[in-house]
């Protein structure tokens, strides 16, 4: 026993807890800046009108730069048992997309009757500081140095707020972000290694890291689409925008907690990459143990803390909120809690196969979601997605007990 007390309290299991405090304070700084201080604080300044098309705007930049960012962030990741460490071919790759992302925003922008010069200019650049800030995350990954990633996040955090003043001497929200992510970006350019010379130098690994990129940036999109379409569901079938105001205070503690697959799965595959065993029927037992104590832990944590936080931030809303608060938080607990099996799931079934689940998840989330709405109003939207999730976490955990166990990184696509 004595010897199992002392294998638990070696210093490498010392170092994993310390980086997982990291990245979840990581997440819980940002988060807790975007949703406590910018987005009350853009809403309070841009009025109910231009606040929404703001938020619009940054649906768009989640899913474009976020995807893009990401996936081009795990291909690295991924790529390093591969011996593909050039940055010119990730830097290349990174400026086509962002020049594609850039494009499909400046095309919103027209349409939503909004492109000027500055707006376009400032589109730009809040699409490509994005985007360099979700793959720029690689670097403490590879290193598994979480403390740097916390730095990294407190960065940004520290940037969005100091954006507020520009914002308000501006009168340019965009500023806001731009000022954060260029923060997080200079930092590590200094402090890191992948932003180093030659920066779009070409190697024979470039056809190989786009073709593991398709896939993972295929399930990425995926992910951020369902991640984001729920309020554009709902509005668009309902017509009816206090439902829309309604269901995004109930879930919105929920939301955050859901955000802290990121971070979770920045440590889970940090370290997966670098382990040579089988994903065991008793490993994965254990997974989902932990995964679930971990969500039982989240609801707990949210439905106490969520009726606190909705009388001092909405108090106008609290009596409509209230009959939805639960099935809406823990639709986004199974959420969280099956994007971190995901995760361990890439590691050992591959990008590839991962793409197809994903895949059949939207699918399933859209045809849920839709005939929910339509037949029970926010009502049964609320549970449908509920519904949704439950069934992504309960395939995915079935998924993973099938097949033949891999021992190798993820399969080339």
């Amino acid at each position: 026993m004595s010897s199992k007390i002392k294998a638990l309290l070696s210093d490498e299991n010392k170092k994993k807890v310390l980086n997982l405090v990291y990245s979840i304070g990581a997440a819980a700084i940002f988060n807790m800046v975007i949703q406590l201080l910018v987005y009350p604080y853009f809403e309070r300044r841009l009025g109910a009108d231009r606040y929404g098309v703001a938020l619009s705007v940054l649906s768009l930049i989640a899913i474009t730069a976020g995807t893009c960012g990401y996936a081009v962030n795990c291909s690295r990741l991924l790529g390093v048992e591969k011996g593909r460490t050039e940055s010119g071919d990730y830097n290349l790759i990174l400026l086509a997309m962002g020049i594609l992302g850039s494009v499909i925003g400046i095309s919103y922008l027209f349409y939503l009757k909004l492109a000027t010069p500055i707006t376009v200019v400032l589109y730009v650049l809040l699409m490509f500081t994005t985007m360099l800030r979700y793959y720029a995350e690689v670097e403490f990954r590879i290193s598994t140095n979480f403390f740097r990633y916390m730095i990294y996040y407190v960065l940004i955090s520290v940037g969005y707020a100091a954006g507020l003043l520009l914002f308000r001497i501006s009168g340019q929200w965009m500023l806001t972000l731009i000022l954060g992510e260029t923060l997080a970006f200079l930092y590590v350019c200094f402090c890191g290694t992948i932003f180093r010379p030659p920066f779009f130098k070409r190697t024979k690994n470039l056809i190989p890291i786009i073709s593991s990129i398709g896939f993972v940036f295929l399930s990425a999109f995926i992910d951020n689409i369902t991640l984001h379409a729920d309020r554009i569901l709902l509005l668009a079938i309902t017509g009816d925008g206090t439902a829309v105001t309604t269901y995004y205070i109930a879930s919105l503690v929920g939301k955050i907690v859901s955000m802290l697959t990121l971070p979770i799965n920045a440590i889970i595959i940090s370290y997966l990459v670098r382990y040579r065993g089988e994903l065991t029927a008793k490993i994965w037992t254990v997974i989902i143990g932990a995964a679930m104590v971990f969500g039982a832990v989240g609801f707990g944590g949210c439905m106490l803390v969520s009726p606190i936080l909705i009388r001092i931030l909405y108090p106008d809303n609290v009596g409509e909120v209230m009959p939805y608060l639960a099935p809406a938080i823990l639709g986004q607990i199974f959420y969280f809690v099956s994007g971190v099996l995901m995760m361990v799931l890439l590691r050992f079934k591959g990008e590839k196969k991962q793409f197809f689940f994903n895949g059949a998840y939207a699918i399933e989330f859209f045809a849920c979601v839709a005939i929910g709405t339509v037949l029970g109003g926010l009502n049964g939207f609320v549970w449908s997605i509920l519904v949704a999730n439950a069934i992504r976490f309960f395939a995915a955990v079935i998924w993973g007990f099938l097949g033949k166990k891999q021992s190798t990184v993820p399969e080339e696509s």
